[in-house]
């Protein structure tokens, strides 16, 4: 029964960090390809660090920033990523707002 319970509040952990991520994703097709490996690298770093901020995309996104040096080096590169390809897209005009 333990087990079941850790297994849902994962799996429900894990949607509501995805959610976050797609809130955060553009409509621009590069946008959306690095939100997605941002997703698939950062998603068990939130639940390992923030996960008594989820399903809160502000605080999660705080925590996430707070804890930046704890956060591996796969999810701290796709953090990385994704906030250059923001930046080009708004400089460009075609900002990527949720």
């Amino acid at each position: 029964m333990r087990e079941a319970s850790f297994l849902l509040w994962r799996v429900l952990s894990v949607a509501a960090f995805l959610i976050f991520l797609v809130h955060l994703a553009g409509g621009a097709r590069a946008q959306e390809q690095v939100s997605q490996e941002t997703r698939q690298a950062c998603a068990p770093e939130a639940i390992r660090l923030c996960h008594d901020y989820i399903p809160d995309v502000a605080k999660i996104t705080a925590c996430m920033e707070a804890k930046y040096a704890q956060i591996n080096e796969e999810c701290r590169l796709a953090m990385i990523r994704e906030h250059y390809v923001r930046r080009a897209l708004a400089r460009s005009g075609k900002t990527s707002s949720p």
